[in-house]
């Protein structure tokens, strides 16, 4: 049975959207009856989903066309020494935030340890480190040139909130996180950040480290939604599962058992008004299934490879083809020595480089001399992000003996990881036709919610379609 406290946020999800407007379901005041559905793609949404179905007591199958599931949940464990382990993908959580993906970590009892991936930061401005102390002293930000508001605001808010100085007034204008155009602001969807800050009033120097060229709108109401669940802008306090976080993904793979086949990629889709049939290779034998339902849960990038019979309709259409993604590699840095220790450095740096932008520590509880670092390499080479590292470490005992790169930009089936935001204008082109359903085609996935980031998007996405599903 399903556990009260999840069925109650599921219940708060519904009623956002009901209230907002977005249909999820048809009511079924009868018996529900068993559907076959058909999930296609096994990152933590697919399996997600699948999985609330398979409880629900529909017929599942999830079509994945990697030779495993998980997508960008990804634990690496070859080549690295003594048991040590790196999360390639999706490498965090917290709370309040990820409450639907707690409570999966609570009913497989999967351990949670500490991260201290963002303790005792140290960003790279203009070529030089500072530390979280140095960027609240004013002396120090005076040297940036910002404003007299802007340096009274840093002095006691950390750097990774700066944007709030701007946004936050703004915030409690959106009622309902699920109607972004009811907050009396729609002007801002035609302002870029920079432009939006320009009209601010905010200095040349703010505009260059917190402008951008996407929506002014969609900024502040993705900002507006972490306040409306009770979460920090920039949360410090993160976690990740002990061993790594693609036991979520496995646990959920061992529950499906034989509904879940790899290798097995989809090759297009036929939908009508009583089913869906999908075509999918298996083993590189042609192969096609009937269901009455499809889940989509690959990324736009993959689904607008796939031929769909009819088409889709041109509001979906436009989304499939259009939705944004970043991607990027993760550099993983074996060391000898935990070497950062020593020097009495904080491992944990961010870079203005397009080889290596980020590092922190990463495995800190396995019994070992060693030390992993692991790191955003945006061009995906291990090499150069090593070489980057070396040019910005400010230390001397470093001794780093392999360097190892996961590069997602080439994956052939998982290249895209986060949505980004919409350029000006867009927004409403999005949102909300990207949660609701074409037909007897749903979809779930990190784009697939409100809040596009992290792995709860991914699950609270999942649990709206197997529930829409269900009810219908």
């Amino acid at each position: 049975m399903e556990p009260t406290h999840r069925r109650d946020l599921l219940k708060h999800l519904m009623a956002g959207l009901a209230a907002a407007g977005i249909p999820f379901s048809s009511a079924n005041s009868q018996a529900p009856v068993t559907r076959k559905v058909i999930v296609a793609g096994a990152g933590i949404g697919g399996l997600c989903c699948a999985y609330e179905l398979m409880r629900r007591g529909h017929e599942v199958t999830v079509l994945e066309s990697a030779g495993r599931a998980g997508g960008h949940i990804l634990t690496v464990r070859d080549r690295l020494a003594d048991g040590l382990y790196a999360d390639a993908g999706a490498e965090h959580f917290y709370r309040p935030g990820y409450d639907l993906l707690w409570q999966y970590l609570d009913e497989f009892h999967l351990p949670v340890v500490f991260y201290p991936r963002r303790d005792n930061m140290v960003r790279y401005l203009g070529g030089k480190p500072y530390t979280e102390a140095m960027l609240a002293d004013r002396g120090v930000l005076k040297k940036f040139a910002l404003n007299r508001k802007e340096t009274d605001y840093l002095v006691s808010h950390p750097w990774a909130e700066f944007s709030q100085l701007y946004y936050g007034p703004y915030l409690d204008s959106f009622q309902n996180e699920y109607r972004p155009f009811d907050a009396g602001l729609n002007h801002l969807d035609r302002l870029s950040v920079t432009a939006f800050l320009e009209k601010q009033g905010a200095s040349a120097a703010a505009i260059r480290f917190l402008g951008g060229e996407k929506s002014a709108l969609h900024a502040i109401w993705f900002c507006a939604i972490k306040k409306h669940r009770g979460m920090h802008q920039f949360e410090r306090r993160v976690f990740r599962i002990k061993g790594g976080n693609q036991a979520l993904t496995d646990a959920f793979a061992a529950k499906l058992g034989d509904r879940l086949r790899l290798a097995s990629p989809v090759t297009a889709i036929e939908h009508g008004n009583s089913g869906v049939t999908v075509h999918y290779n298996e083993s590189g034998r042609p192969e096609k299934m009937d269901a009455d339902y499809l889940v989509n849960c690959l990324p736009m990038v993959a689904l607008r490879k796939i031929p769909v019979t009819p088409d889709w309709p041109e509001s979906r259409r436009y989304i499939v083809r259009n939705l944004p993604y970043d991607s990027y590699g993760r550099a993983i840095l074996q060391s000898r020595t935990r070497f950062w220790e020593k020097d009495g450095v904080s491992p944990n740096l961010e870079f203005e480089s397009a080889e290596l932008s980020s590092v922190w520590r990463m495995a800190d509880e396995v019994d070992t001399p060693r030390g992993l670092l692991i790191g955003t390499a945006p061009i995906g080479s291990a090499e150069k992000a090593l070489a980057a590292f070396r040019k910005y470490y400010p230390g001397r005992s470093e001794d780093i003996e392999q360097s190892l790169a996961v590069d997602w930009t080439h994956d052939p089936w998982a290249s895209c990881c986060l949505p980004v935001s919409y350029a000006p204008g867009e927004l409403a082109k999005f949102w909300p036709e990207v949660i609701q359903p074409c037909g007897r085609i749903h979809f779930a996935g990190v784009y697939a919610d409100n809040l596009t980031f992290g792995m709860e998007a991914a699950v609270r996405s999942a649990h709206r379609v197997a529930e829409a599903i269900h009810q219908a």
